[in-house]
């Protein structure tokens, strides 16, 4: 089962080296004429010539093993998927003994997303010739499905002291996937010793250190690390050290300067600008995250910085990118856009405090009274958050309720005396209790505060 990670975390585990290829092997004689013609046909990239050169071959000698060959990987390379896998179906029925074609076949399958029948495909191939691709293919498709346990096993099996660093390095993050992290760590040391510049490898085990504990170890490595791995490689260094860095900031600059597409450190430098209430300053980096990766935790940040500025047509886009997660900002950008119906269906099934808060407002400016008052009541109860209970005071007073509304409000302003729409609520519901002197003054101190219903209300 694949070890449990989030967010940040999740996004920044990399999959099995993209090493793997169509094979082609083409380097037998020819000895037919059109044969010749149609692998000159596929060396120049004409593969949709090439497709019928071959099956010009083939319908003269279905038997010829490298026009099998030769048509898969063209129909491979143009895309044509369905096509390909029939191509070297037919080649592995055809020649059940021969590497070439059970390992394109698992190719194509690992393209049509049927793990299933590509572990098949990969698994052959390893039988008939234990080669690094077959077992790295093979463990590829079974992570994939979420079978890391099964992968590490695989690429376990197919281990030998020939194996290059990108194999070793698979198998670590094999068995880091299937929780056994401890169990990755001579893998990671071994390979290290013999490749000290490959940063996947030092960030892997500065992670599996981290999360046993030692932190100050795993610190160490990672300084280790970079003073073997040159180039753009070290800002992935850097940016796990400032994961573990309690002055993180420094080290993410560095790491976005080395490498601008490293869309986690844009992140994160970005969410320190909106966590200080930056939103302006938070923007270019954000963007600078969004462009090089759009995950959803970076259309959320933005969609809460254009918020903040007031860009409601931004946040509510960038909200809709963040998927469900994002639900409740952008029902807040739809609400300030002035689609109440729409921002009041967003909120369906969203159960936080601010949610609900917002649901209420909704329902009291639409009129919705009882039911806002239904939802209110019970969460000012739970929380006693002033602007929850400025809006239930709101929907008694609406509701004629306002001796209820006064103790609301007297307890509202006990706690938050500068509320400036407390003191208006409290002048309305005064004023429903027939205490013109008490809500003359009310409604002068929610002038004061700047209240503009206020102002407006002692105007006439």
């Amino acid at each position: 089962m694949l070890r449990a990670t989030t967010g940040l975390e999740a996004l920044m585990m990399r999959p099995f080296p993209n090493a793997l290829t169509l094979l082609l092997g083409l380097g037998l004689a020819l000895a037919q004429t059109s044969l010749e013609r149609a692998e000159s046909l596929f060396k120049a990239g004409e593969y949709a010539q090439a497709v019928l050169a071959y099956e010009e071959v083939l319908a003269q000698d279905y038997g010829r093993f490298e026009a099998h060959l030769g048509l898969g990987v063209s129909l491979f390379r143009l895309g044509r998927l369905e096509e390909a896998r029939f191509a070297f179906d037919q080649m592995v029925r055809l020649f059940p003994d021969r590497y070439e074609g059970h390992f394109n076949l698992g190719q194509v399958y690992l393209r049509l997303g049927k793990p299933k029948e590509a572990a098949e495909a990969f698994a052959k191939a390893a039988e008939l010739s234990p080669t690094e691709e077959a077992f790295l293919g093979w463990a590829s498709v079974l992570t994939q499905a979420g079978q890391a346990k099964e992968a590490a096993e695989v690429l376990r099996k197919g281990l030998t002291p020939e194996r290059s660093p990108a194999y070793h390095l698979a198998l670590a993050q094999a068995l880091y996937a299937a929780q056994a992290g401890p169990e990755a760590v001579p893998v990671l040391y071994r390979l290290l010793n013999h490749t000290p510049q490959l940063a996947e490898a030092w960030d892997l085990l500065a992670r599996i250190l981290a999360e046993e504990g030692l932190k100050e170890r795993a610190l160490r490595e990672l300084d280790r690390g970079l003073k073997a791995v040159e180039g753009k490689a070290r800002a992935r260094l850097l940016l796990r050290k400032a994961l573990l860095s309690s002055r993180p900031e420094p080290l993410l600059k560095e790491a976005y300067a080395l490498d601008p597409s490293l869309w986690e450190a844009a992140y994160l430098l970005g969410q320190a600008r909106l966590q200080a209430g930056d939103a302006k300053g938070a923007l270019g980096y954000l963007l600078s995250a969004y462009r090089a990766s759009p995950e959803p935790q970076v259309a959320l940040a933005l969609a809460a910085a254009y918020l903040r500025l007031k860009d409601y047509k931004n946040a509510y886009r960038y909200a809709e990118e963040a998927g469900p997660p994002g639900s409740f900002l952008k029902a807040q950008a739809a609400y300030a856009l002035g689609r109440k119906e729409e921002a009041l269906k967003l909120l369906e099934g969203l159960t936080t405090p601010e949610a609900q808060a917002l649901r209420g407002t909704l329902l009291l400016e639409m009129g919705r009274l009882e039911e806002a008052l239904a939802l209110l009541r019970p969460l000012y109860e739970s929380g006693r958050d002033p602007g929850v209970g400025v809006n239930l005071a709101a929907a008694l007073v609406a509701l004629g309720r306002f001796g209820e509304a006064e103790l609301v409000l007297r307890e509202v302003l006990g706690r938050a005396p500068r509320q400036a729409a407390a003191w208006y609520n409290l002048g309305l519901a005064l004023r429903g209790l027939g205490r013109e002197a008490e809500a003359e003054r009310a409604l002068n101190q929610a002038a004061a505060l700047g209240s503009k219903e206020a102002q407006a209300l002692l105007r006439r």
